[in-house]
């Protein structure tokens, strides 16, 4: 078996390798050259074995054996040994040894030289020798220490004999025998560096293959990690180009935002329920939910710990697992309850506190596992839900105050019209005391002509249903009650305050006029804000040409501009300084010496909430031009609305 040897060794490592290869080629080709001793000793035997004694040849035959005999046993036990090149070397040693003692023993046959009789049977000696010395050098050059400890005391013997005889044939024999072995080693040496520089060779192409293989190998995990990569930046595109058109699609409400939420999150994910649920100790109650076939719904409550949500909690990370039923998860109560077998989900926060989680689960296994992109998504979605109640809370809350504020501006505003509203009050109540007083008077004088009583009652019950009418609108004026937006025609909301506006011009002498544009649409408004805003832009109007010698006219007028109703209201005053005008707006800046300044801004957030603005421009002539702009009323819009103001209740 071939030892692989790792690319970019060192030197003398890679001189380990090679004459560990060396070794084993050397023990590979053993087997033949013992096999020819075993088989060219007993014809040699056989030979001489007229010509010498048969007890030197079968104790020189004895010993040549086993000498081969060692050498396959050492070949069978290196084939067989689990880790040969633990111990290389010394397998190396043994064998030269057993080489050496076999060498020693061919060596030995000076002695058969010596007795034998013939020139003929010492030329055949000398041929067997010459043809093991062959033998040895083929099978035993991959080691050269082995071949040469074979070699020489296998030839110098016989060599060294027949060069010291006194017959001319037999030292030329001796000195062709030494120029024999001398070529016989330089073949050998030959052969074991050409062995040698093909061993270094291959394992050097060995090691260039295996870095090449390395290096294609970290070249496809790059693609394929490159390709996961791509992949995942895809995927998290697409994730996120999903999340931003749902937060980007124009929605009024919190709830319809999450709505969307959970059904991009069951799109994206795979799963076909998703939760939207308030935790509170170990109450589960679900706020918002999809589930087409209707297994959860809305203000269900639950018990926490029949939830996988409990451990989401408890982890306050994202969650997820595919199949709860190939997992530990099969032992947990949601599961034995309710058989989910897929589910992710994550901790929902609102303002820095924990407020519950959101989820998506399904009853089948998910077949394709959850990517990190899902659970970054998904974590991602929860802060985003949070985020979103949250809004919504301080938008209520807001709103709430902003009610408080206007409810105090209208009675602010009562209490600066107190006096004329008392006027306008006394007035049908002196009519009705006359009216009744003339009608006793008459009783009183005797016979009373029925249509002139008829007329004086009339007249009395008119006093009377406008003396209520004034009642009515006050305490209209002055309720605290949340938005109720409604599609109202602007020419009505200014019929309903019409007693207020002409009380204030009456009363500060001043001229109303209206100039409201025919056929105006309906407007989406709550009426009793709208007309606070118009009623405060009148007084602000009249309070304005308080000082003024000239014509004292004020004119509300309203036209349909680019799909939105706009209202304005003119005065003739002195005007307010360029610099100053962009201020008015602001909370508590006011040019009055008794003012709070809060009047315009509370204007400004009412109609900013009814999705409008409020701005003021200076008139070509005297005064400035308050205007204010009003949706065009529609179902979508007015639904929504509807739905805002009971959610703000």
């Amino acid at each position: 078996m071939n030892a692989v040897a790792p690319p970019d060794l060192a030197p003398d490592t890679i001189a380990r390798h090679i004459h560990a290869k060396q070794v084993r080629l050397l023990y590979a080709q053993a087997p033949l050259g013992a096999v020819a001793s075993l088989l060219v000793a007993p014809i040699l035997a056989l030979v001489l074995w007229e010509a010498i004694p048969s007890a030197v040849l079968l104790s020189w035959l004895t010993l040549l054996e086993i000498t081969v005999l060692v050498r396959l046993a050492l070949v069978i036990a290196f084939q067989r040994q689990p880790d040969r090149d633990a111990a290389i070397d010394h397998w190396a040693t043994r064998y030269t040894w057993a080489c050496a003692a076999n060498g020693v023993c061919w060596g030995g046959c000076v002695f058969l030289l010596a007795l034998s009789p013939s020139l003929v049977h010492q030329a055949f000696i000398a041929l067997v020798l010459g043809g093991v010395l062959m033998g040895g050098v083929l099978t035993m050059t991959p080691v050269l220490a082995t071949c040469v400890a074979y070699a020489l005391p296998l030839t110098l013997p016989p060599l060294l004999w027949l060069l010291l005889q006194d017959d001319l044939l037999r030292a030329a024999m001796g000195a062709t025998g030494v120029l024999y072995l001398l070529l016989a080693l330089g073949t050998a040496h030959r052969y074991h560096q050409s062995l040698t520089h093909s061993l270094r060779l291959a394992l050097e192409n060995l090691g260039l293959a295996r870095s090449y293989a390395t290096a294609k190998e970290q070249a496809e995990a790059s693609n394929r990690q490159l390709a996961d990569q791509q992949a995942a930046l895809k995927d998290s595109v697409e994730a996120l180009r999903e999340f931003y058109q749902a937060i980007s699609t124009p929605r009024r409400h919190a709830s319809e935002q999450i709505q969307a939420m959970l059904a991009l999150g069951c799109q994206r994910f795979g799963l076909a329920i998703g939760i939207l649920a308030r935790i509170e100790g170990e109450r589960y109650e679900v706020i918002q939910v999809i589930a087409p076939h209707g297994e959860i719904a809305e203000g269900d409550v639950l018990a926490l710990g029949d939830t996988y949500c409990h451990d989401t909690v408890h982890a306050q990370s994202p969650l997820s697992f595919e199949h709860a039923a190939a997992d530990h998860w099969r032992q947990h109560p949601c599961y034995l309850k309710f058989r989910l077998e897929a589910y992710l989900g994550a901790p929902v926060q609102v303002g820095g506190q924990p407020y519950g989680t959101l989820c998506f689960c399904d009853f089948p296994p998910r077949p394709a596992p959850f990517s990190t992109v899902d659970r970054e998504l998904i974590q991602l979605m929860a802060r985003w839900v949070g985020a979103v109640i949250e809004q919504d809370r301080m938008a209520l809350a807001a709103q709430r105050q902003q009610t408080l504020l206007a409810h105090a501006s209208r009675l602010n505003l009562l209490g600066e019209m107190a006096s004329g509203l008392a006027h306008e009050i006394n007035q049908p109540i002196t009519a009705i005391t006359l009216y009744t007083e003339t009608c006793l008077a008459r009783l009183r004088s005797g016979p009373v002509d029925p249509d002139e009583l008829r007329e004086t009652l009339k007249k009395i019950a008119t006093q009377s249903a406008r003396t209520h009418t004034i009642i009515q609108h006050v305490r209209q004026f002055a309720r605290q009650s949340k938005p109720q937006y409604l599609t109202v025609r602007l020419q009505d909301l200014l019929d309903d305050i019409d007693d207020f506006l002409h009380l204030e011009a009456r009363r500060h002498h001043v001229h109303l006029q209206q100039n409201i544009a025919p056929d105006l649409p309906p407007v989406l408004a709550d009426p009793l804000q709208i007309q606070q805003v118009i009623l405060n832009l009148v007084h602000n109007a009249v309070d304005a040409m308080g000082a003024s010698d000239g014509p004292r006219v004020i004119t509300v007028h309203a036209r349909l501009d680019r799909g939105v109703v706009e209202i304005g209201v003119r005065d003739t005053g002195p005007g307010v300084a360029p610099d100053l005008l962009n201020q008015l707006l602001h909370p508590f800046f006011t040019t009055k010496p008794d003012g709070l300044g809060l009047g315009l801004s509370i204007s400004q957030s009412i109609v900013e909430a009814h999705g409008g603005r409020l701005w003021a421009t200076p008139n070509q002539g005297p005064g400035v031009t308050f205007r204010f702009t009003l949706p065009v009323a529609s179902r979508a819009n007015a639904s929504e609305r509807t739905v805002a103001a009971l959610s703000a209740d």
